[in-house]
């Protein structure tokens, strides 16, 4: 790829894209005193429909390392937005479940992404979106299953 633009690279376009995104939605999400950011809104949106979510499950499913994770899952539950309860079968893992303020956070996050994507597309048929939402679910799945593929030494 010699000669390639950067912004015709697709690890550098949909990088600049979501981080693009989220800053957009994000600029306009204060609530209820609270005001998230990406890395809260990636683990409420795991926890929606996953409630009961161990702090692993979460830093695997966000691609956070684990004191990030930490962190933002501290300031939600000190923001009443999440709760940790302990996991019956192990004792020792707590198993993370979002309140009814958590779960109006993410409604409220719905309808600040309608917004976004409303001046994101503008200009493109709902076709070409359709597409593009297609190929990028895709592409995510392969590399989710070749990372979640466990890597052998060419040495082995």
């Amino acid at each position: 790829m010699p000669g390639t633009k950067p912004h015709d690279l697709l690890i550098f376009l949909t990088n600049r894209v979501g981080r693009q995104l989220s800053r957009l939605m994000l600029e306009q999400m204060e609530f209820e005193g609270f005001l998230p950011q990406s890395t809260h809104m990636g683990l409420v949106a795991d926890l929606v429909g996953n409630d009961g979510l161990r702090q692993q499950d979460l830093a695997i499913s966000t691609i956070k390392d684990k004191g990030t994770v930490a962190r933002a899952l501290k300031q939600l539950e000190s923001a009443g937005l999440l709760m940790r309860q302990v996991d019956a079968d192990d004792r020792r893992q707590k198993l993370i479940r979002l309140t009814d303020k958590g779960n109006r956070l993410w409604q409220f996050a719905q309808s600040k992404a309608t917004e976004t994507m409303v001046t994101a597309t503008h200009d493109i048929e709902q076709t070409e979106f359709d597409t593009c939402i297609d190929v990028l679910k895709r592409v995510y799945q392969n590399l989710h299953q070749q990372l979640s593929i466990p890597q052998t030494s060419s040495h082995e």
